[in-house]
């Protein structure tokens, strides 16, 4: 793989566990490339699995090795729950994402926006990689590197090797990792911050508010609103009302609209 130009690899710990990896790792440092885990974080039910992601993060840190966290249709209308978990579960590590080519519209990927994203492309979708790519930036995430399917039907010729890019899974790569060898080295990942005017454009992220404010506004006037306090004392989200918006109350649509304007800012920033 080295000859071939590739620089390391990544070993499945979700379905094997990290000591069969032993003699793959003792090859890759011998020949001075990098050896990390990566592991799907769905559980049997599809749901998102903080237990394996800081399975992923402590092999890593064992290892001393970069990771990769591969989250798919397990975050899929989670909003900014599970992203904001990876990312700070990831901060400060060399840790890329791995995700389905194209980003979900029901999850904020703004706190993953200093990680690395790594596409999962197929063939059939080498004609629409620049709007992909294109896509992620657009969501705010800075850096994306295609990861190309080697699995299948997938061949080297159906894709355009120009580095950095990584090939899912070397198993399917049978021996012939020449094939995959890069064709140009020329591909930049990463853009700067938009810019509007000469000044720069701060996503709005997280940490907006909208809900804290709203809340504030529930408690002084709960006639405002719709939803009504736990036993804790807290109130639910917004998405509990179950009732059409136009009989919502003037709080809660307030707060719609706010989360909406929210969304869309960073989206298109």
């Amino acid at each position: 793989m080295q000859a071939a130009g590739f620089e390391g690899v990544f070993c499945n710990i979700g379905d094997h566990v990290p000591n069969t990896w032993t003699t793959i790792r003792d090859r890759c440092l011998s020949r001075g490339m990098f050896c990390g885990p990566w592991a799907r974080t769905a559980q049997a039910d599809n749901t998102f699995s903080e237990i394996t992601l800081n399975a992923i993060i402590q092999c890593a840190q064992n290892w001393q090795s970069p990771l990769i966290v591969n989250a798919e249709s397990e975050i899929q209308g989670t909003g900014g729950e599970c992203t904001k978990v990876i990312a700070e579960a990831c901060a400060g590590l060399d840790a890329g994402l791995s995700v389905e080519p194209i980003p979900f519209d029901n999850v904020s990927w703004v706190p993953c926006c200093d990680m690395p994203v790594l596409p999962q492309i197929l063939k059939e979708q080498v004609l629409s990689l620049d709007w992909i790519i294109g896509q992620w930036h657009g969501y705010g995430i800075k850096c994306v590197y295609p990861s190309y399917s080697s699995w299948g039907a997938n061949r080297p010729g159906d894709f355009p090797l120009n580095a950095p890019y990584g090939v899912y899974t070397a198993d399917d790569m049978g021996g012939n990792y020449a094939a995959w060898s890069p064709r140009e080295h020329s591909y930049q990942g990463c853009v700067e911050q938009p810019t509007n005017g000469g000044d720069e454009v701060t996503l709005i992220g997280t940490e907006d508010g909208v809900t804290a404010a709203m809340n504030r506004l529930r408690d002084m006037d709960p006639k405002g609103t719709l939803l009504v306090k736990d036993a804790k004392g807290k109130w639910p989200g917004i998405e509990t009302i179950t009732k059409p918006v136009k009989d919502w109350k003037a709080y809660d649509k307030l707060e719609r609209s706010l989360d909406i304007l929210v969304k869309d800012h960073d989206a298109k920033e």
